[in-house]
């Protein structure tokens, strides 16, 4: 059978919680799909786990040699699929019986969408929902870039990924912001209000490890100021200037916490944009007076 709709799944040390994601794959009303899993070289029985589940020649399994991060294994995925339509199933999560149907029917109702996506439930490590998620629709003549509604369950458009240039593999966290900012640049989004996607919550995962630290908001920042270049002079949606200069003098606080090596490159980015007044307090943060070999009476070096 021909399949019309590609699950994509990037794992990572995912033994415990797999092969309930995959099960849920296999269970769907919808039967025309193929799975695409790519393991991003794991240390444990993600493999082992996996293998039985390619006696359904709709599995497939591919294997990084290296740890190469969730960007680079999620599109060599896309690469390997064979159809237009795609989803994004993170290997610890679970998809309702009926996602597939209702998100390939959502597709062909809305061929002018190159990313539709669903509502979706946190659940428990043990996968008992908790409460409903976040996802809502984007007001009219504006951008996910100031709502951040999209939710976990994205299903794209090849066709129309493939005008996006792909995923920024620099960014080790915060690719579903990069990836929305870019499907929305080259297409129309639509949300369809139903709970199609069990999101885990569990202190192994990556979102968990990763919630409130400052790496994560570092990289959302990063995904943000790159979406504002590319919209500028287009009739995007998009944020100000002075938006745009405030998140990068964020990213260039932790940077500069964190002892990394782009600080000052954030913070001429930030200058460039707003050199004067910046965002309110950041610069007050950022620039610390210190005495240097050089430097005259009153004068303040910054970092």
């Amino acid at each position: 059978m021909k399949p019309e709709f590609t699950v994509l799944m990037s794992n990572y040390n995912n033994e415990r919680y797999i092969a309930e994601a995959i099960e849920s794959v296999i269970a769907q009303t919808f039967t025309e799909w193929e799975l695409i899993i790519v393991d991003d070289c794991s240390t444990d029985d993600s493999i082992k786990t996996i293998k039985p589940y390619l006696k359904d020649k709709r599995v497939k399994l591919y294997r990084n040699r290296s740890n190469k991060g969730f960007s680079h294994t999620l599109k060599k995925a896309i690469k390997k699929s064979k159809t237009e339509i795609l989803g994004i199933l993170d290997s610890d999560d679970t998809l309702k019986k009926e996602a597939l149907k209702i998100m390939y029917n959502s597709h062909l109702r809305h061929p002018e969408c190159g990313l539709i996506y669903s509502q979706y439930v946190f659940c428990n490590k043990d996968m008992i929902p908790l409460k409903k998620g976040h996802s809502a629709k984007i007001p009219k003549n504006d951008s996910n870039i100031n709502h951040f509604c999209v939710g976990p369950f994205r299903t794209l458009k090849e066709t129309h990924y493939q005008k996006t240039g792909g995923l920024d593999e620099e960014l080790s966290s915060a690719q579903d912001h990069d990836l929305t900012f870019k499907m929305e640049e080259v297409s129309k989004l639509f949300f369809t209000d139903k709970i199609l996607y069990n999101y885990r919550i569990h202190r192994e995962s990556m979102s968990y490890r990763l919630r409130g630290r400052e790496t994560d908001y570092r990289y959302r920042y990063l995904a943000t100021y790159n979406a504002y270049q590319r919209r500028l002079n287009k009739e995007i949606p998009s944020i100000t200037k002075e938006k745009a200069a405030e998140t990068m003098y964020k990213a260039a606080m932790i940077e500069k916490k964190k002892k990394g090596s782009k600080t000052l490159e954030y913070l001429e980015k930030a200058m460039k944009l707003s050199p004067i007044k910046g965002c309110d307090g950041v610069p007050n943060k950022i620039e610390k007076s210190k005495k240097t070999p050089n430097a005259k009476k009153g004068q303040k070096t910054i970092f």
